[in-house]
């Protein structure tokens, strides 16, 4: 079988490219723009990669057209694949049909949270000599790459919710048919896919429809929109665990800053995880994926050991530098929620050292202002906050609410006022879902 991926460079298209290829399938494609590290990934493994959206570049033997979700209509390769009836299939379907067909599928998904725990479980399996496929939009520097077939009956997919493809507007967690679902958290986000957030709900509901009753759902408890969710029908089994309260599945921290906590099954002690990640996020991220692998079989001291090695993901608090007693991060966090328990966990490890908090409006979601009025409360565990937007207004309405935020229009801006700044024994984290301009070196040149 051959096939021709459009929007190939993307984590996910390419991490599909890779599967499809060591699945025996001849893979090559195409991107807009190919850049690394993913064209030096899939050319490594002898998938060849064109530039631009040529349509001669087509070959003419190809059985499949896989198409990301990046590419629209108008786009000059898929108005040359219609025109010509060339047989196309989206990404999320493809790696349905051809790559999960019989696995057990095992589903990561949520608004935050979904890189990380897709990394911790496959992890913890293959730590335990489960060869497990997987697929992560991110990279985990636990793992080799972001995407491996594996041998074994189990696959581990971040699973999200955005759209398809443009001719498949359904979020691309409809496709996978998960065994074990974990529903991590549930909250408004993608304002340039969904209108609000009971557009959202209806794509899990969707989700949760398709799933046998055999199998398992993981989920928090006191979640009131997961549980709204599940009322609109639910079949299958129900794993839940809890955040707020002692009962059931739940954790206590050890530490203020969660990097030591305990797991609970009611009153008995089930697992002590001691590792290097903070904030009652990554609690909780723990926590969901004790219960995921414990769901899989897995025992509990098998989970507590490999879990408490996790070395995290990039770019969720990776430390870039430390130079003349400053410290500085980068960070993926580009929602409310996200962002809060970052500087929250930040806050608790450092105690009163300076935390300077830099945060691009990068987001469709964030640059619409949706969540304009929650962002003051969200750094408020930072001394100083310059957040990059071009909209003034949309900054001057947060100054007005914040006196610590301050307004950046350029990274260049920020950094002519860095030697200003009284940067010792400081904490300086970097809040963007892009690359910031490169922002984190620049600083560590300057300082």
């Amino acid at each position: 079988m051959k096939i021709y991926v459009l929007g190939i460079c993307g984590t996910f298209m390419g991490g599909l490219a890779q599967l499809a290829s060591e699945k025996g399938i001849k893979v090559s494609g195409c991107d807009e723009n190919v850049y690394p590290p993913m064209d030096q990934v899939l050319l490594s493994k002898g998938i060849p990669i064109d530039e631009g959206y040529n349509p001669n570049n087509i070959p003419k033997d190809i059985d499949l057209v896989v198409v990301g979700n990046v590419i629209a209509r108008g786009n000059p390769m898929i108005e040359e694949v219609l025109n010509k009836n060339i047989d196309f299939i989206s990404g999320p379907e493809f790696l349905s049909k051809y790559l999960l067909s019989k696995r057990h599928v095992v589903a990561i998904s949520g608004t935050h949270g979904k890189t990380s725990v897709s990394s911790m479980v496959t992890k913890v399996l293959l730590d335990n000599d489960i060869d497990c496929g997987y697929l992560i939009a991110g990279r985990a520097k636990d793992l080799e790459s972001t995407a491996s077939l594996g041998t074994h009956d189990y696959f581990v997919i971040e699973a999200d919710e955005y759209d398809t493809a443009f001719f498949d507007k359904r979020s691309k967690f409809i496709h996978y048919h998960p065994k074990t679902l974990l529903i991590n958290n549930l909250e408004f986000d993608h304002a340039d896919i969904f209108s609000n957030l009971s557009d959202i709900k209806k794509q899990f509901h969707h989700l949760l429809r398709l799933m046998s009753s055999r199998a398992t759902l993981i989920y928090p408890e006191e979640n009131k929109n997961i549980k709204s969710v599940m009322e609109m029908g639910f079949y299958s089994n129900a794993m839940p665990f809890y955040t707020k309260s002692s009962k059931g599945w739940h954790a206590i921290k050890n530490t203020p800053d969660s990097s030591q906590f305990e797991i609970y099954n009611h009153k008995n002690k089930k697992a002590l995880i001691d590792w290097s990640s903070i904030g009652e996020h990554s609690l909780q991220n723990g926590l969901a994926t004790y219960l995921v692998c414990k769901s899989l079989g897995l025992k509990s001291k098998e989970i507590e050991t490999a879990l408490s090695k996790f070395n995290g993901v990039s770019r969720r608090m990776d430390l870039v530098g430390d130079k003349s007693s400053v410290k500085v991060y980068d960070d993926f966090a580009h929602h409310p929620t996200s962002i809060k328990y970052t500087l929250e966990g930040l806050r608790k490890k450092v105690g009163k050292e300076k935390i300077i908090c830099l945060l691009e409006m990068r987001s469709n979601t964030m640059l619409s202002g949706y969540h304009d009025k929650k962002i003051p409360k969200a750094v408020e565990s930072a001394d100083q906050v310059y957040i990059f937007s071009k909209d003034k207004n949309q900054i001057n309405a947060m100054q007005a609410i914040s006196k610590n935020i301050e307004a950046c229009s350029t990274t260049q801006e920020f950094l002519r006022k860095l030697s200003s700044l009284g940067l010792k024994n400081c904490h300086l984290i970097c809040l963007s879902n892009g690359s910031f301009d490169g922002i984190h070196q620049a600083i560590l040149e300057r300082i």
